[in-house]
């Protein structure tokens, strides 16, 4: 990480429209930000994708939906951006909005350092051209359309081929996006600041089951083989349909997503239990 120093002047407040109680946040954290003569502006997260101002910081008010959807503008401009969780878990999220006062304070004060997380390049390939381009924050998404049928996929590494998956699909994701629906379906949990490709697969039949941990600097290739159109989604986003014969490649993106990050890296071990051990409202038990 790398430690905080530049002045912050300009601070987006960016909100999801969704949550009832963004919008009255953002706006009592506009006012407190003028009354510290910081400049700030308002947008929300769908506002934001549409335009891209300048700032020095960029503040969310949601849950990491709202962070994945901010980081797709946010990333190429090389914004730090800092999450006010508003949402259910709350990964990528650095405050409670309980204390966002207290938070603020810390960053205008020069605390807290930016924490750079890999991204992916994913393309999609149809009779050898790219046809759809996108960048991962999170993951690639490769799955069988409406119809509840598997798709096969047959996945090359550097050129090399590696296995054919009959799956309802096949994720790719970077470190931060392990936690997500690549650890719903039983994949391996990687620090976010690692540099790693994960695939695994989703219900795989009669194919390989286990994730593979790759890389950053493997190219993966995975061809599509299937009588119904597939999907491509990317950090949740729809891409586009997948014929048969197309081929989504997936591989270290040149643009990463920059978090300031008040907490220590330790802090993330505690986020994680936090998050995802069932508490059966009983307290768990940690170490002191």
């Amino acid at each position: 990480m790398n430690t905080c120093t530049t002045d912050i002047r300009t601070i987006g407040l960016i909100y999801n429209a969704r949550v009832e109680r963004s919008r009255p946040l953002a706006d009592d954290i506009a006012a407190w930000l003028h009354a510290f003569g910081v400049g700030c502006w308002t947008y929300t997260t769908l506002e934001y994708v549409e335009d891209c101002p300048s700032a020095d910081l960029l503040v969310t008010l949601g849950g990491d939906g709202s962070i994945l959807r901010v980081a797709q503008r946010a990333a190429p401009a090389g914004i730090a951006m800092l999450g006010i969780n508003l949402g259910r878990v709350g990964f990528l999220t650095e405050a409670a909005p309980e204390a966002w006062q207290v938070t603020l304070k810390r960053v205008l004060n020069g605390e807290g350092a930016v924490e750079a997380r890999m991204m992916l390049c994913v393309s999609l390939l149809r009779d050898g051209a790219i046809v759809a381009q996108e960048q991962a924050l999170n993951d690639a998404v490769i799955s069988r359309g409406a119809l509840a049928r598997t798709v096969r996929l047959y996945a090359s590494v550097d050129g090399a081929f590696m296995t054919r998956y009959v799956a309802d699909g096949l994720i790719l994701a970077t470190p931060t996006g392990s936690t997500a629906y690549a650890y719903a379906v039983g994949g391996p949990i990687l620090p976010p600041w690692l540099e790693n490709i994960v695939l695994i697969p989703a219900a795989p039949h009669l194919s390989l089951e286990r994730p593979f941990v790759l890389n950053a600097e493997a190219i993966v290739e995975v061809r599509v083989e299937t009588e119904m159109d597939g999907m491509l989604s990317v950090d949740g986003r729809m891409e586009g349909e997948l014929h048969d014969g197309d081929v989504v490649q997936v591989q270290r993106s040149a643009i990463k997503a920059r978090f300031l990050r008040l907490r220590s890296r330790n802090d993330f071990y505690d986020t994680l239990v936090e998050r995802l051990t069932p508490h059966n409202g009983e307290a768990h038990d940690r170490a002191d």
